[in-house]
Formats: C-alpha cells, structure tokens, sequence
C-alpha cells in the first residue's frame, strides 16, 4: 500500500509538471514583442544594417538554397570550411550584436551552453598549445580553434524577408535558428565541448555540459534489469576513427532511423518523470515560447511512440551512446574520442525529423501562398 502511494504520488508530481493541453494556449496570449521570432528579428535586423557591404555579401546568403543552409560540420575548421564570417572579423561592436541575437534566440541556459561549447574551444587551443603533439600532427588543428573562429551566417534577409535563418557553427557547435513567418524554431543544434572540464589554475573542477551526461545516466540506473535489457541495444556504441557512427550529426536530417529501445508507455511514473527531466534538459535551451511549442509537439507524440535508447555499459559507466526518440524530437548525446583525439568529450545533437531547418512550415507556406 505505501508502495502504491509513492507511485501515485511520484504519479501526480509529474502530471503536474507536464500540462498537455496549455501550451499552445498560452503561446497566443504571450504579446507578440516577447515571442522569440520578434526577438531574434529585431535583433538580427541592428546586426544586418551594422554590416558593411563587403560583410553583407559574405554574411548573408541564399534562403532557398538548401544545400548551403544545411551545410555544417562539426570538424576543425581547419579541414572544413564554414558559409558566412568568423566572429575574429567581426568588430567589437558587432560582437555585442551577435550576443543579443544568441540571448534573443535561447534561454539563459541555452546561451550559455552555446557560448560553453566555443569557451571550451579556446580551453582546447591552450591545452594543445601546451602539448608536445601541438608543433607537429595538432598544429593546423589548434590554429583554427577559439571563439574568433566560429562563424556566423544568415539565409535570408531579416531586414526584408519574412522566412529567414541563421547559424553560428564552428569545431563545436553548429545551433541554428529559423524564423518562418513569426514561428521560430531552434533546431538542428549540436554543441560540445573538448575537454569536458578545465584541469588547472584559478577555473580548475569547472565542468562543460555536465548535466545532459548525468541526466540520461539517472534515467537508465532507474531501470530494473528487464527493462535495461530492451533500453541497452549494445554494450558499445559502433564507431570509427572520426566517432560513432550512428550519431544524428552533418549530412544526417533525412537518414531512416529504427525506433529502438524502452519505450515511454513501458516506464513506470517516476521513470517518465525522469525521461521528461531529460528532454526539457535539451528543449529548454530554446526560448520559452518556442520551447513550450516544442514540448507540446512532443507530448502529443504519446508514449508509445517516444524511446529511449541506450549503448555502453549497463552501470552507466565509461563511454556511452544514447537516444531519445519521437516523431517530434531526436537528441542523441554520446561521450566522444577518437583516434586522434586525447581527450574524452561529450558531443549532442537535438533534431526535429519533423521540422528540422522549419521545413515542415515552409512546405506549408508553399501550398498556402499557391
């Protein structure tokens, strides 16, 4: 019997976090000057009008050109070139422009785990610099890397257009942001961060991205052993010399992916409470507007369409792959190393298959307008 009431009670808790129904209405009755879309348009349109001619021309490309508005990496620039200018040719000024874009266009937790994703690029670049391997096979690589090397990009014109987008992508991150008449949506969005914590002097213990690790490491201890054996699908994530292999990273928005894993409908009521707490973890990086959207899409997905899936081992421990998965939402998080790599270090990806780049608007924006 206490049993039961921890249920219901872990039950009740969680129902009461998750409202189904209230999303989209209270979307509607947030004034439209606080909408993200508004926001991020404002903000892009002083950027935009600050620029030179010679920036304009770099920075601001082809909407309709898919090819180039989906193009990212998430390799040093050193072996992948990016559209658009690194913020190293930006002026101060304009600096201070692309931060109130980025805080126009996230939560305060999502503006700092983009800038954590390019402050622990500039760790790298010392931490290499210190290394012997820096003079020889990492020279090219720590050149290209810090803050003045990510680069930012619009398709579209913010000061013209109502369907535009833009993205600041670099070594370890690629978070764009499409605005599609007033909607604006915040995926795809992968960050990272080598090394995944800084080792010394007054920053020393400082901890890049801590939580999405810990989060699905909660959720899986919080299986019993049936349930691990359908949520583990391997032991080890398979990989190659540049990473795993299954990670939903660049060139990857269309791939055909198998729902594997325990699904939500299997979990019991503090279970579902954590894979929640695991997916706000991520969809909360967006502003609250496109986030409560984001949630609702994905609430509405149901629990037998919503999986979690986990590589590596069963404790939690070592170097792991997992998933969660819908119809509306595709984070992956894995704790990345490769064969040319010292460091162990997580990378995620959060994906909309069904409106990755705002694709599912402009497919209807096309019908509507013809």
């Amino acid at each position: 019997m206490k049993k039961l009431a921890t249920v219901l009670s872990a039950f009740a808790l969680y129902v009461s976090l998750t409202p189904v129904s209230y999303a989209h209405d209270n979307h509607q009755h947030v004034p439209k000057d606080s909408r993200s879309a508004k926001q991020m348009s404002k903000a892009a349109v002083t950027l935009i009008k600050d620029l030179s001619p010679s920036q304009s021309k770099l920075m601001i490309l082809p909407f309709d050109n898919d090819a180039l508005r989906t193009k990212w990496s998430n390799a040093p620039v050193s072996s992948k070139d990016r559209n658009g200018l690194p913020i190293g040719r930006l002026s101060i000024k304009q600096r201070y422009m692309l931060h109130d874009l980025l805080i126009a266009s996230t939560s305060s937790q999502g503006y700092q785990k983009i800038w954590a994703a390019i402050r622990g690029d500039d760790e790298l670049k010392l931490e290499g610099e210190n290394r012997e391997l820096s003079s020889a096979k990492f020279f090219g690589k720590n050149q290209s890397l810090g803050a003045i090397d990510y680069w930012i990009s619009f398709y579209g014109n913010p000061v013209t257009d109502k369907q535009w987008s833009y993205m600041i992508t670099g070594h370890h991150l690629a978070a764009n942001f499409s605005v599609i008449d007033d909607k604006a949506t915040f995926v795809p969005m992968f960050y990272g961060s080598d090394p995944d914590r800084i080792s010394h002097g007054a920053h020393a213990g400082h901890q890049f991205l801590p939580q999405e690790r810990r989060r699905g490491v909660e959720l899986l201890l919080s299986l019993d052993n049936k349930q691990k054996s359908i949520a583990i699908v391997s032991d080890q994530y398979p990989s190659n010399r540049f990473g795993p292999t299954d990670f939903a990273g660049p060139g990857m928005k269309d791939t055909k992916r198998v729902l594997r894993g325990l699904k939500a409908s299997k979990m019991n009521a503090m279970q579902k409470k954590l894979l929640w707490v695991l997916i706000e973890e991520y969809v909360n990086n967006a502003d609250f507007d496109v986030a409560e959207l984001q949630l609702e899409k994905i609430r509405k997905d149901g629990e037998q369409q919503i999986y979690f899936m986990w590589m590596g081992l069963s404790d939690g421990s070592g170097k792991a792959f997992y998933r969660v998965q819908s119809p509306s939402i595709l984070i992956d998080f894995v704790d990345q190393r490769t064969g040319f790599d010292w460091n162990t270090h997580p990378h995620v990806i959060v994906r909309d298959p069904s409106n990755d780049y705002g694709q599912d608007w402009l497919q209807r924006h096309v019908k509507e307008s013809h």
